[in-house]
């Protein structure tokens, strides 16, 4: 039985994770790719071309790919294809494969900050407040926060004050209006086994990115954000999570708020790996049905992580552009 990680683009140190776990299993590690140019494509162990992911022959592709290469696991990479499979993940699961995914109410919920908001607020969990334009209301704070109820890797998101919020919602397409949390803000890569139980996290700060990717970081001692955790992820795991999930949240003077999850590899999954979170082997030993212990909490601190740029040089293209 193989993996295929969909999407995969540039995420070679995903890449080759699932590959260092995956061949002592006698195991190999494909990618699903348009672009004949992207990274993975030229060091994954096969690479497959596949069409846009909101084309309608996406799935089908990809299905046939899976019964003819015996997949036994799909990985995707990036937010557009999350709902596409997780709508389709019955047609897979009667092929053998499961895709690496929430349930598709969960996508929804995380695919949308506003019912992020409702969600996470109704089972108690602290998040910033929050306005849908028009219904403000006149206890709204004065710093304030602008970004795309859909929105991903920072685009289109603003700080303003209430006196141009009006202005400012010009800006930025399909808004929310959320306060502007003040505090230190924190990644959490996490990992829930498929029936939703917390296996492990690892929190860090993004000390620079790029394009909104983490490309150095530092792992967090955070003995005070360990309750705090436990307690979202579970509810995220009744919510429908599975699998690796990537969560955001400010710590503040009235405790974390939560502002986002990815449900997903996160980009700097690669320093919670480093540190102790090997999702990975896991998820196949999971996949395989045996035991691994529980990790909550055990991680190594004060682990940096800087990248650098590494090159492929081909003359062979597997397909054309």
């Amino acid at each position: 039985m193989n993996i295929l990680l969909t999407s995969a683009g540039r995420r070679v140190s995903l890449l080759r994770a699932f590959q260092d776990v995956a061949h002592p299993r006698g195991m190999k590690v494909f990618v699903a790719e348009m672009d004949p140019l992207a990274p993975t494509v030229h060091l994954a162990d096969r690479a497959f071309r596949v069409p846009h992911v909101t084309a309608p022959d996406y799935i089908p592709e990809l299905l046939s790919i899976v019964e003819t290469q015996a997949i036994s696991l799909i990985v995707p990479t990036i937010d557009t294809e999350l709902p596409v499979l997780a709508n389709h993940a019955s047609a897979f699961h009667a092929r053998g494969a499961r895709p690496l995914i929430s349930s598709a109410e969960f996508v929804r919920i995380c695919g949308d900050k506003w019912r992020t908001y409702q969600s996470f607020l109704e089972a108690g969990v602290a998040v910033p407040a929050s306005w849908l334009p028009p219904d403000f209301t006149t206890d709204m704070p004065d710093a304030l926060f602008l970004k795309p109820r859909d929105g991903s890797a920072s685009a289109h998101t603003y700080p303003c004050t209430l006196a141009d919020l009006n202005q400012r919602l010009l800006m930025v397409p399909n808004p929310i209006v959320q306060e502007h949390l003040k505090g230190e803000e924190i990644t959490i890569d996490a990992l829930l086994d498929f029936q939703g139980n917390p296996v492990h996290y690892v929190p860090r700060t993004r000390i620079r990115t790029l394009g909104g990717e983490s490309i150095q970081g530092v792992t967090l001692p955070e003995p005070d954000l360990d309750a705090w955790l436990e307690v979202v992820l579970a509810t995220s795991g009744e919510l429908g999570a599975r699998g690796p999930i990537t969560l955001q949240c400010f710590r503040t003077a009235r405790g974390p708020v939560l502002t986002e999850i990815n449900p997903r590899f996160g980009g700097g999954f690669p320093l919670a790996r480093a540190a102790g979170g090997d999702y990975p082997s896991w998820l196949l030993a999971h996949l395989a049905g045996e035991e691994f212990d529980l990790s909550l909490g055990h991680y190594r601190r004060g682990l940096y992580m800087t990248r650098a740029y590494c090159e492929t040089f081909t003359e062979d293209l597997p397909w054309s552009r």
